[in-house]
């Protein structure tokens, strides 16, 4: 005798049956795949550190073709695209990397800097601080610096000081968060901390023109002529921004 199966037991067999169907069907990558997949992104990695992003994009691509979910492949695409000032596509394929690891904060950090790139400063900021939560994240000062970038660019030069000290005290080293300290302490009027933060970042990085360009103003304001003079010279000589030189050879005439 067959004994009828009850309905709703029916409907729950009948969607599990189907949802083992699909799974049978999905597909995943194998051991060969994933082999495949590292092979192109290594490739992918040594162009983009040539400057290669054409050839870098297409082993990304060719990456993803063996597993779709290659969070670094993603993230690099997401790179590149910012390159390319396509922020659409790069801010989608960062959220694929992210959706692949929740947890990655280089990503997250990442889109964060696509967000600022096209100028929406609280959602940049909202990543920045979902990369900070990471204990692990190896590069924190990154994320402080673009989240003082951030709030620098809405005004708030407060919180914009806070966050590039705390890039600082992550990475001393960090001439970046020296150079936008320096700037924000130009936004509120203190010119001899300016001095002083952009004197780092020019101690650190000897050839950051736009940490000169900042000296040179500064001391220019504060009246000492002779330090503004000698990093106009050094912009005139060095910068490879035609505009900035033309304008630095011009104060040297002014101030000879």
């Amino acid at each position: 005798m067959k004994i009828p199966i009850p309905a709703k037991r029916f409907c729950a067999i009948y969607f599990l049956s189907l949802a083992l169907i699909f799974l049978s069907c999905a597909t995943f990558p194998g051991p060969d795949d994933i082999r495949q997949a590292e092979a192109h992104y290594k490739l992918g990695y040594s162009y983009l550190n040539n400057n290669r992003l054409n050839e870098a994009y297409v082993e990304f691509q060719k990456a993803l073709q063996f597993n779709p979910r290659h969070k670094e492949s993603l993230n690099y695409l997401g790179y590149i695209s910012t390159r390319f000032k396509d922020y659409d596509k790069a801010v989608a394929y960062y959220k694929r990397a992210i959706a692949a690891d929740p947890d990655y904060a280089e990503a997250m950090n990442n889109l964060g800097v696509a967000y600022l790139d096209i100028g929406k400063w609280d959602e940049a900021i909202k990543h920045f601080e979902t990369a900070l939560k990471n204990p692990i994240y190896l590069t924190p000062e990154k994320a402080y610096s673009n989240m003082g970038y951030a709030y620098y660019k809405k005004g708030d030069y407060q919180r914009a000081g806070d966050a590039f000290r705390e890039a600082l005290m992550r990475n001393p080293v960090f001439y970046i968060a020296n150079y936008y300290l320096g700037l924000v302490y130009v936004k509120l009027g203190d010119d001899e901390s300016a001095i002083e933060e952009f004197k780092k970042a020019v101690g650190l990085m000897p050839e950051y023109m736009d940490a000169h360009w900042g000296l040179a103003n500064a001391y220019l304001r504060s009246g000492s002529r002779d330090n503004a003079l000698e990093h106009f010279k050094i912009i005139a000589a060095k910068d490879t921004d035609i505009k900035r030189s033309q304008e630095a050879l011009e104060y040297i005439e002014l101030l000879k």
